[in-house]
Formats: structure tokens, sequence, C-alpha cells
């Protein structure tokens, strides 16, 4: 129960998404003016430069936007699938003789989770007195997805085709079902394009340590000791630490852009690729604490 609570605490900020991301981003560029002001004054030491700090504050201020994206993702996602189950349900329901009106406040007492909490605010505005048309529109408008838009406005039309509706409702669960089919076809095919950008990512991270920890640092050291005229003479006066920072900063810009491109893929959404920015852009800077 506890994490249901967080779930919809996430989700009922959704409505307001764009004042969450104005304070994320807001917060985060007050942030990273401090921590500029403060490191150039001398007052505080920091751990990275001030362009890698300015990267890992605003991902950290992003973290709470990501949660509510992906509450609200997850839940349109649970809604989309119980759609087939509950078109089943009802045209069982109608083929024994009950109206689609009664129906669909039928199929509001049975469980298809997040559905369920929908059709029953449908049922409450149809006893209420509201045409079934309107009620199922505000469904669709609340809910706003592909799946829910096409099925009900499917059974709004079918409604006012009114006589025997059986074969028509046959036709949108067919519908209905060949579109879940296709979208988890689709989830299955794109699987292994994601895993193609977590090793390309992987790849990068891991030649840009080996190149810190061996190349660069004998680089930098006899650069040092030769002078301006050895061929590694541009490096002086540029310390490993800088140079490592340097490899921290395009790691994690590959972090960025990889796991955007994962979301747009995997979810036809760069939103939904944050999860996977995260993912990489911590065990990135883990393994440059740690690893170099």
């Amino acid at each position: 129960m506890e994490g249901v609570s967080h779930t919809m605490s996430f989700r009922a900020t959704y409505a307001h998404r764009n004042v969450v991301y104005a304070i994320s981003f807001g917060g985060a560029v007050v942030v990273d003016l401090l921590l500029a002001i403060l490191s150039l004054s001398g007052r505080v030491h920091l751990p990275f430069s001030i362009p890698s700090m300015v990267i890992l504050v605003t991902l950290v201020f992003l973290v709470y936007p990501n949660f509510m994206e992906f509450s609200q993702q997850r839940w349109m996602r649970r809604i989309d699938d119980a759609i087939p189950s509950m078109l089943s349900d009802i045209t069982a329901n109608v083929k024994t003789g009950i109206n689609l009106d009664r129906a669909l406040e039928m199929a509001a007492d049975r469980n298809y989770g997040p559905l369920s909490d929908e059709v029953a605010k449908l049922k409450t505005q149809m006893q209420l007195g509201m045409p079934f048309n309107e009620a199922v529109s505000r469904l669709v408008k609340r809910v706003n997805t592909s799946m829910t838009t096409r099925s009900f406005g499917l059974l709004v039309q079918a409604n006012r085709a009114g006589g025997s509706i059986e074969d028509l409702l046959d036709v949108i669960q067919a519908d209905a079902n060949e579109l879940f089919s296709l979208e988890k076809e689709r989830r299955s095919a794109i699987r292994p394009y994601i895993v193609v950008i977590y090793i390309a990512w992987a790849v990068f991270l891991a030649v840009a340590v080996l190149l810190v920890d061996t190349f660069f640092k004998q680089v930098v050291n006899g650069a040092a000791a030769s002078g301006s005229s050895s061929f590694f003479g541009g490096l002086q006066g540029l310390s490993l630490a800088q140079v490592k920072d340097l490899f921290l900063q395009m790691s994690l810009i590959e972090s960025i852009f990889g796991g955007f491109g994962a979301g747009k893929l995997g979810e036809g959404s760069f939103v939904a690729g944050f999860k996977h920015v995260l993912i990489m852009a911590a065990i990135t800077v883990v393994i440059f604490v740690v690893g170099t």
C-alpha cells in the first residue's frame, strides 16, 4: 500500500508537470550558480570541475520529474493492457441481452487495475445523468492513450448505431487484441536495440577509463618531464585530474544521449529515456571515482 500511495503522489503531480519542470530546472540553475560562485571564490572545493558539477546537479534535480513521468507512463500502459480484457467482458455481457451502457457499468465492478477506477468514474457520471457519449469522451481525455482513444471511440460509434451491436463489439474487441499483440511484438523486437545502446555506452566508458589510467597518465607525466619541446608538449601544465574530468564530462554526455535514445526506441518518448540516463550517469560517476 505504501508503494501505491507513492505512485499516486507522483501521478497527482503530473497534472502540474510544467510547474514541476520549472521548479526543477530553476532549482538546478540556482544551485549551479551558487556552486560556481563558491568554487571560483575559493570557499568550496568541488569534487569535480564546474562543468561536470553542472551536469550532475541538473540530473539530480530531474530525478523527481523522472519518477513522475515513469509513474504516468506505467499507469497508461497498464490501462492499455487491460482494455482487451474489459472489451471481452463487455462483449460477453451484451450478447446476453444487456445494453452497452449497463455492460460498461458492470465492468466498473471488475478488477482491471487502474482502468477500473476510470470506468468507475464513468459509471458515476452516467448515474448522475451524464450522456454516455460525454462520459466516454471525458474518460478518453483523462487517460489520453492511443488504445483508449481508438477503442472507446469505437464504442461510442457502436452505441450511436443502436440495434444489434454484437457484431460491432466483436470487431472492436478483435481490433483491440490486434493492437495489443502488435505493441507486444514491437517491444520485443526493439529490446535488442536498447541492449546495443547500452553496449555502445559501456564500450565508450571502458575505453575512456583505459585511456585515462594508461595512455594519458604516461603522456601527462612525460609532457611534464620533457617540457614543451616534446611531441606531447601541448599537454604541459595539464594535470591528470583535468584529463580525467574531461573524459568524465564526455562520458556523462554519452550517457545522456544514449539514455534518451534508448527511451525513444523502447517507449517512443525521449522523456521515458531519463531513467536510462540516470542509470548510465550513476554508473559512470562511480566508475570514474572508484576505477580511475
